[in-house]
């Protein structure tokens, strides 16, 4: 959910969505007891303006609130580095209207950076891995629907899952496989991004991965 304004979340999602739904299916999975997180991609020139208001809102619902740095995850996205609003930016930004302080990291490799509202009401955070990359701690790796798995977003190839998953072996057999995989990554691109790597590097579409 990339704004709380009806307008720019329509023209952000390109599809006319309205908050109104989103918050209609937030309000549904309160109810059922589910957890919920919200994301939201920070664009410059795009939904800057929507940080305060966001905050404010899933402040007082109690409901964490994750601001990810725009990342050229695909090729599709017209990702550029001007684009970017920083970790600092936002944190700088809320901070100046509600008094915060950094958690506790909850575990190892977690992505995201967190904050407390001083005032008990909640927390938020901030994915930076455009201006404070994280790839020598990082523990996600991805299976696309199609059965190959990804140790990095910004990924062009996978491993294909299914001949292993369909020779009989055991779980432990396909857990040494997976292990293998993960101890062979290389994956550090985060660290290596420019704005040349952004245009010519191949990369695997969110779309696929599911991010």
């Amino acid at each position: 959910m990339d704004a709380i304004d009806d307008a720019i979340f329509k023209r952000m999602n390109g599809r006319s969505v309205s908050v109104k739904t989103v918050l209609k299916g937030i309000e549904a999975a309160k109810t059922a007891g589910l957890g919920i997180k919200v994301n939201m991609v920070v664009k410059k020139g795009a939904n800057e303006e929507q940080i305060l208001p966001m905050a404010a809102h899933f402040k007082e619902e109690g409901i964490p609130l994750r601001f990810i740095e725009f990342m050229d995850v695909g090729s599709t996205n017209g990702w550029q580095l001007s684009s970017v609003v920083s970790k600092r930016e936002i944190v700088e930004l809320i901070n100046s209207q509600f008094p915060i302080e950094p958690a506790d990291e909850a575990y190892y490799g977690e992505v995201a950076s967190r904050f407390r509202y001083k005032d008990g009401s909640g927390e938020f955070g901030v994915i930076s891995s455009v201006t404070e990359s994280f790839c020598s701690t990082c523990t996600r790796a991805r299976v696309s629907a199609d059965g190959k798995l990804y140790t990095c977003l910004f990924a062009a190839k996978g491993t294909d899952l299914k001949p292993v998953l369909r020779s009989s072996g055991s779980t432990e057999e396909v857990k040494q496989f997976i292990a293998s995989v993960w101890h062979k990554r290389t994956d550090r691109y985060s660290d290596e991004r420019t704005e040349e790597t952004a245009k010519n590097r191949p990369k695997i579409e969110m779309s696929y991965i599911g991010g």
